[in-house]
């Protein structure tokens, strides 16, 4: 008995069966009623009950009634006097009698139309048929057990209660099996039944905990039984068919280990076919109720549900309860996500998608969120409507905000795809431009076709016109895109504030970035944030407050606070596609400021920050990071950050900007001596729109800077002269930006044309900011160049200063060469040598093959000797600001200058010189080890 389906907890249920099929025995009829939810084991027990009473000399005869026979006359009936074992002649007699009963019922039912009225078979037929049973019963007792009841036509029905009202005393047991039921599809029968004082009614319910355990106990070994039965319990609710079809799985997954099985439960074939069956054999309601349910998921209501179904909130409350009591659901939920995955895979595919349909615009109207009505619109394929390609678009964008890159581009890609809408299509077009610029920046180039369709359709408003702008100066479409903004401009300003900050900004655009392409728009008027005619909402939008702060760069007029609000653009910035240009002018405003320190961290934060869903940012700003790496003289770094940055986008998608990573890295190889490195990516095509862009400056001087370094001088100062007047044209001639006149000058002192060369120096030098910069170090080194000899070690020295302060290793190495040339020319052999090991350590430590390779062919004792263990005895010895005094003399500075650098008194200045000269035992200046300058000056008056 514990061996079979679903009979652990139903042995005392069998006993009262068993004790209706005794009472025949006696000669008493009984009637039995077993009622539970749908593959709860009535049918299990149904067999146990045959198989007991054919062990006990009982006649058994059985029928199973099907949905599919539900209309059939008397196909109950068919079934059990087919089985009983009758005389030829009583066995002809039986069928000549059904064939009459199925030919009048024929005649009674209407061929079409609505539902026949209800029709009794004649008194006589009924009898003759019923006494075929109670002839069988008097030879040996008589079992009729009827499976599945509820699907049983209207005259088995019929006949099965003539036959029940006239047991008497005949030794004939009668048991039947039903689902449970709101509403009882044959409530007449159900209530004659019950009605009976021979009926006894058992209830089946789910198999508790224990029942679970004890079944699994007889299918497997007891610790197996005892780790899976909770598992087996949560999953099926006491199912005993979900159960077994569980164990079918369990028994079919040997692939996996043991201890990884309970995990995969639910997700065999097995159990959902398991979960399809329940359904369909449950109420005709269900099926529907379950998917509805799988449809809403947590957004489920029985409110909902009867929208969703044409179904009253009570018909689905009571289908939902014979759901939980069959162990499919709890609490109106599926009990596991395999369940639910099963009900929909078990759903036609049209059906399904309109039901996700209705289902997104139900809770669209109750005001749903936005995320939960984007999930059932993901699994429709309906023609989109205005609320829904909204609702996608809106859930795209706070998806990329929240770093879910998958959602995003599921929700835009289908957005655009149940589109019907022209004018919405090219919005949503837009977007997925955006989106996918945003997650790989590349990919936005593929639908530039159908974004400049969308254009001369006219199918794109103002403000995303101007993205496509973008987008089409970005690949060097420039044309379209000035026709495109002649367009806008003739129509007027718009009245739409966003969209009127959004053409402020393309403005500025291009004078900071596409200058070139200036000449072929109108006139766009003043470039300038602080536009009287333009609103204050204008004024303070972040795009156009960070466009205005690369144009303070590029007018010469930046302070202070321009990078104090560079740095505030950069903290506070969104990462989205349309924020990138705002993030670009803010780094460039510190880059081209020389503010390098600054445009490091807060590119260093950006890159920090960037998730799966903003990819498309990593590119470019690494272009920008190798850009601050190499002025910073980082040249291995400046080279590592641009290949990364060249190899995680195609080179088609950079489009123009391909100039600036192709810059960097040629300009990297270039100082490292890598010459065959920097051939080959000069041999890469670029797009010939680059001339007319920033990034064309950064690839001339780069090109020309390659052709300078391998003799090719002449080609080299075309490539600076060609960019020295694109930059004035344009109006950003300044040495922060591209130092072309200061690579002009170089070209020229490399073929003895000095006059020329101070011509260029002397121009530059006027064009710089003020304070301390890089530009100036450099400004100061080609200056020295071409002073006197007696000049040149007061001036050479100013540039180490000036390039020690702002942490430019490279160049404060060519500096220092320079300086130890001077000095050998003046017979300071000593001086020249501290200063040639000092420049070779810097161009070793930051891979300067040909700075290394210039020193040793102008002087082959220069040792590599390391200036921290030179140092490293007088760290004991010298104070702080004694270190500070000797340094700045023995790079021979005189007491007067050493007291201007130090905001100290020259008094002050000889105290301390006096005092190094006594620790280092030496008694004058010349003295003083070189290994002191090496020594960073600083500039503060804590020396005193």
């Amino acid at each position: 008995m514990t061996a079979r389906s679903g009979l652990i907890e139903r042995i005392e249920e069998l006993r009262l069966l068993t004790r209706l099929t005794a009472d025949p025995l006696q000669g008493t009829g009984s009637i039995g009623l077993v009622v539970g939810p749908v593959a709860s084991g009535k049918s299990g027990l149904l067999n146990a009950l045959c198989e007991e009473a054919n062990r006990s000399g009982v006649t058994t005869l059985r029928a199973v009634g099907a949905q599919a026979e539900c209309r059939t006359p008397l196909s109950i009936v068919g079934q059990l006097l087919r089985q009983a074992t009758l005389t030829a002649e009583r066995r002809e007699q039986v069928r000549h009698l059904l064939l009459i009963c199925e030919r009048t019922a024929a005649e009674h039912t209407a061929p079409a139309g609505p539902e026949p009225e209800p029709w009794q078979l004649p008194t006589d037929l009924v009898q003759e048929l019923c006494a075929v049973l109670f002839e069988l019963s008097t030879a040996r007792p008589l079992l009729i057990c009827v499976d599945d009841v509820h699907h049983a036509d209207p005259l088995s029905l019929q006949w099965l209660l003539f036959l029940i009202r006239r047991l008497g005393t005949a030794r004939i047991a009668v048991v039947l099996t039903e689902r449970t039921s709101a509403q009882h599809p044959n409530p007449a029968f159900h209530a004659e039944l019950l009605r009976q004082p021979n009926c006894l009614r058992i209830l089946l319910g789910p198999l508790s905990r224990q029942g679970v355990l004890q079944l699994l106990e007889s299918r497997l070994d007891v610790e197996r039984a005892a780790q899976l039965s909770s598992h087996f319990d949560a999953l099926t609710g006491g199912n005993p068919l979900l159960i077994h079809a569980l164990l079918e799985d369990l028994r079919t997954c040997t692939r996996l280990p043991s201890e990884q099985r309970p995990s995969m439960l639910g997700a065999g074939y097995a159990f959902s076919q398991a979960v399809v069956s329940c359904l369909h054999r449950s109420e005709p309601s269900a099926l529907a109720v379950a998917r509805g349910i799988a449809v809403f998921g947590d957004s489920c209501s029985t409110h909902l549900l009867g929208q969703l179904l044409d179904l009253s909130p009570a018909s689905v409350e009571c289908v939902i309860r014979g759901l939980e009591s069959a162990g499919l659901l709890e609490q109106g939920r599926f009990r596991h996500p395999a369940v639910r995955t099963a009900v929909l895979h078990d759903a036609e595919a049209a059906g399904l998608s309109r039901l996700q349909h209705r289902a997104a615009h139900l809770l669209y109207a109750q005001g749903a969120p936005e995320r939960a009505i984007a999930e059932r619109l993901l699994s429709s394929n309906e023609p989109g409507e205005g609320w829904s390609t909204r609702v996608l678009c809106d859930v795209a964008r706070q998806a990329l905000y929240d770093g879910d890159a998958d959602l995003a581009r599921r929700c835009v890609e289908h957005a655009h795809r149940i589109c019907t809408d022209h004018r919405q299509r090219g919005e949503v077009l837009t977007l997925l431009a955006g989106v996918e610029w945003q997650l790989q920046a590349g990919n936005a180039t593929r639908h530039l076709p159908q974004l400049t369709a969308a254009l001369r359709a006219g199918d794109l408003g103002d403000r995303h016109s101007v993205v496509v702008v973008k987008y089409l100066l970005r690949h060097g479409r420039i044309t379209e895109a000035a026709a495109v903004l002649d367009h806008l401009l003739a129509q007027g300003r718009p009245a739409e504030g966003r969209t009127t900050a959004e053409l402020q900004t393309v403005k500025l655009l291009l004078s900071s970035s596409y200058p070139g392409a200036l000449a072929e728009l109108p006139p766009f008027g003043p470039c300038s944030v602080n536009e009287d005619r333009a609103p204050a909402a204008v004024r303070a939008d972040p795009q156009l407050q960070a466009a205005a702060v690369l144009d303070e760069v590029l007018s010469g007029c930046a302070g202070e606070n321009t990078f104090l609000g560079a740095e505030q653009v950069l903290r506070s910035i969104r990462l989205s596609y349309r924020s990138w240009e705002q993030a670009e002018f803010a780094l460039l405003a510190l880059v081209y400021g020389d503010q390098l320190d600054r445009a490091a961290v807060c590119c260093d934060q950006l890159l920090g920050r960037i998730g799966r869903a903003a990819e498309g940012w990593r590119p470019p700003l690494l272009a920008l990071r190798s850009l601050i790496a190499f002025r910073q003289g980082r040249l291995a770094e400046a080279e590592r950050f641009a290949k990364i940055a060249l190899d995680q986008m195609p080179w088609q998608g950079w489009g123009v900007t391909i100039g600036l990573p192709t810059a960097v890295l040629l300009m990297a190889q270039t100082a490292m001596g890598k010459y065959e490195d920097a051939a080959e990516l000069l041999s890469r095509p670029v797009p010939q729109a680059i001339y007319k862009t920033r990034y064309g400056l950064h690839y001339l001087h780069a090109r020309g800077e390659y052709r300078l370094a391998t003799n090719n001088p002449h080609a080299a100062l075309d490539d600076f002269l060609i960019c020295g007047e694109m930059m004035q044209e344009w109006g950003i001639d300044l040495p922060a930006v591209v130092p072309w006149r200061a690579a002009a000058a170089r070209v020229h002192l490399s073929t003895d044309n000095h006059q020329q060369a101070k011509v260029l120096i002397d121009e530059q030098s006027k064009r710089l900011r003020p304070g301390p910069s890089r530009s100036r170090g450099i400004t100061l080194r080609l200056g020295a160049a071409v002073a006197e000899l007696r000049y040149r070690p007061s001036l050479l020295r100013q540039a180490v200063d000036e390039l020690q302060r702002c942490d430019s290793p490279v160049e404060l190495a060519l500096a220092l060469a320079d300086l130890g040339y001077a000095y050998q020319n003046l017979g300071d052999h000593k001086r020249s040598r501290v200063m040639m090991n000092r420049a070779w350590q810097l161009a070793k430590e930051h891979s300067a093959e040909p700075i290394l390779r210039g020193l040793s062919s102008m002087f082959c004792d220069v040792r590599e000797e390391s200036p921290q263990t030179a140092a490293a005895p007088l760290a004991g010895d010298l104070s702080d600001a004694e270190r500070r005094v000797a340094s700045l003399a023995a790079l021979g500075h005189t007491n007067r200058e050493i007291a201007r650098e130090l905001f100290i008194t020259v008094s002050t200045v000889e105290q301390h010189l006096t005092r190094v000269y006594r620790k280092l035992k030496v008694t004058r200046r010349s003295d003083l080890p070189g290994e002191l300058c090496l020594v960073s000056t600083g500039n503060s008056s804590s020396c005193a």
